[in-house]
């Protein structure tokens, strides 16, 4: 079933952030940005010959706004990075429509697992990570569907399948982060209530 991976783990990242998480600047973006991506992943409207959802747009917008405020040579390496992801996933998906027998395993999953590979390969600070991800997924999207087009085939950009891929790569950046910050956590933890003990 197409967005059960969207749906289910914005709403798990949702209620983290909202209920488990301090309130800073970044637990306002994520959810609000998560609730306005569900609401609008049920709208499309079309531009030309191509047909797009709200929440694809919206996304696109966003992280386009993020690689604006990059300048220089960190402007020019996010671009060769972003374009290695978009390659990746129109690779994927054309070997996975031409040639599926290399499938092995859940699509959904396979193309996360390679996604985060790649990224995990070209960044290391989380938030270039995330945005680096949002831009290569999307840019690969729109690119996918219009090498689509060629071929008369025609493909909603943005659709539920392409949450279901970039939204559970993003979880996987999420835990890989949970599980960086855990022992710094787990070191404050012991710290204080060993201040506690000796008081």
């Amino acid at each position: 079933m197409e967005g059960i991976y969207f749906y289910w783990l914005s709403w798990l990242i949702w209620i983290i952030y909202t209920f488990f998480m301090r309130k800073d600047r970044f637990r306002l973006f994520v959810c609000s940005h998560l609730l306005l991506l569900i609401i609008l992943s049920a709208h499309e409207m079309t531009i030309g010959p191509f047909q797009f959802s709200f929440a694809y747009l919206f996304l696109l917008a966003v992280a386009y706004q993020f690689v604006m405020k990059r300048r220089g040579r960190a402007f020019i390496y996010f671009a060769f990075a972003s374009a290695i992801v978009t390659i990746t996933y129109v690779s994927f998906h054309l070997l996975a429509l031409f040639d599926p027998v290399w499938i092995f395993m859940n699509e959904t999953w396979m193309l996360a697992c390679m996604l985060v590979c790649v990224t995990f390969a070209l960044y290391r600070p989380f938030f270039s990570r995330l945005l680096l991800l949002t831009v290569g997924c999307c840019q690969g999207e729109f690119l996918y569907s219009f090498i689509l087009r060629q071929f008369s085939f025609h493909n909603l950009i943005g659709s539920l399948f392409f949450f279901d891929g970039w939204m559970l790569s993003v979880s996987f950046l999420f835990a890989w982060r949970f599980f960086e910050q855990l022992p710094t956590y787990v070191d404050s933890l012991f710290q204080r209530r060993m201040k506690e003990m000796k008081t």
